[in-house]
């Protein structure tokens, strides 16, 4: 099998309502389409996320795209590793391309054998809770979103929160009141508290049974002096760049959790291997997301469904987008599970990729 046409399509999709994190507002997904197409009549998909996270724009990804589209063009795109690995070669960046690329050839592979992808790397379970995410806002409005998540039946909430410890303090007070204690809490301040805050609000938040605090600070260093010390367990997502630098920060203990991104990584193929390291230092893995759209979505769970070691999910994002471009999971009360379809099992638009 080979590698007959590869072609992308970069769209922004807008989200129902703006969503506000520590870094600024969010209006619109910026998607990066990929479509592989084989000479065996097999197409696969993926998507990226191409932002200044890392370090990439829609005009960086459309670049590297044209030189990777020359370079995997006549491979066997169930050779995963070899289409990684010749990526890897033209450039150490670009992880939100790469990723894309890889998703459509674990697509491909899927269809291949006729099997959804989380029973071919493994099935570890057939379905999991994800958690929604409560925009930052006044501690009354954040208390007002959360108890619309729980009517329509999510049992997890993830609280975005800023810099302001005493403002972070009310919100999880206020959400915690409105919910009350059968609701777990995660927040996620995205970097945004300095040490001190942290330190503060970490102790105060104690008493709101949070589950886990992610990204309080910023740096390395600070994550690492909150880490040993935190009584609620420390996850880590922006400290968390690639593969490669992945074994380093397990050796500095700096987090309990670690969150996942395909867009980060690179894809499936180094999400896998960054969870297996995790598991070998007995860190717990979640996958995340950013303004995502269900085919991304879709490769995230099929990663955490397969791993014993991803034991939660935050990929919400997909539900915020006015239009969907795919349909590829379905989330019932809170859980989470994909279409039962060869590969991703997503059913994508056929306008998508419509010159």
């Amino acid at each position: 099998m080979k590698i007959d046409t590869i072609d992308a399509t970069f769209k922004k999709i807008p989200l129902m309502t703006a969503f506000t994190t520590a870094t600024g507002g969010v209006s619109n997904a910026s998607c990066f389409f990929v479509r592989i197409q084989t000479d065996a009549g097999l197409t696969g998909y993926g998507c990226g996320y191409p932002t200044s996270m890392t370090d990439e724009s829609a005009r960086t990804a459309q670049f590297f795209f044209s030189q990777a589209e020359r370079i995997v063009k006549g491979l066997n795109p169930t050779r995963i590793e070899d289409v990684e690995g010749k990526l890897e070669a033209l450039s150490y960046a670009n992880p939100s391309v790469k990723s894309a690329i890889n998703m459509a050839c674990w697509d491909i592979l899927g269809k291949k054998y006729d099997a959804p992808l989380y029973e071919l790397l493994g099935y570890d379970k057939p379905k999991l809770p994800t958690s929604v995410t409560v925009s930052i806002d006044s501690p009354e409005s954040m208390a007002r979103q959360a108890e619309f998540w729980v009517k329509k039946g999510f049992f997890i909430l993830k609280l975005k929160l800023g810099s302001d410890a005493d403002a972070n303090i009310a919100s999880v007070r206020d959400v915690r009141e409105a919910v009350g204690e059968g609701v777990t809490l995660r927040v996620d301040a995205n970097g945004a508290m300095s040490l001190a805050d942290a330190r503060r609000f970490l102790d105060a938040a104690s008493a709101f049974g949070i589950e886990f605090v992610e990204q309080p600070v910023s740096t390395l260093d600070e994550m690492c002096a909150l880490a040993s010390t935190s009584p609620i367990r420390i996850a880590a997502d922006e400290t968390i760049g690639g593969l490669h630098d992945f074994p380093d920060l397990l050796s500095r203990q700096a987090f309990h959790v670690a969150t996942l991104k395909l867009n980060k990584l690179g894809g499936i193929s180094p999400a896998l291997k960054v969870v297996g390291m995790a598991e070998a230092a007995t860190v717990p893995c979640m996958m995340g997301c950013m303004a995502e759209n269900a085919i991304s979505i879709a490769a995230s769970l099929h990663v955490a469904l397969a791993r014993r070691n991803v034991k939660y999910i935050d990929l919400d994002t997909f539900m915020f987008l006015k239009h969907q471009p795919a349909e590829g999971v379905k989330v019932k009360r809170g859980m989470m599970q994909p279409r039962h379809a060869p590969g991703l099992g997503v059913d994508v638009d056929k306008k998508l990729f419509k010159k």
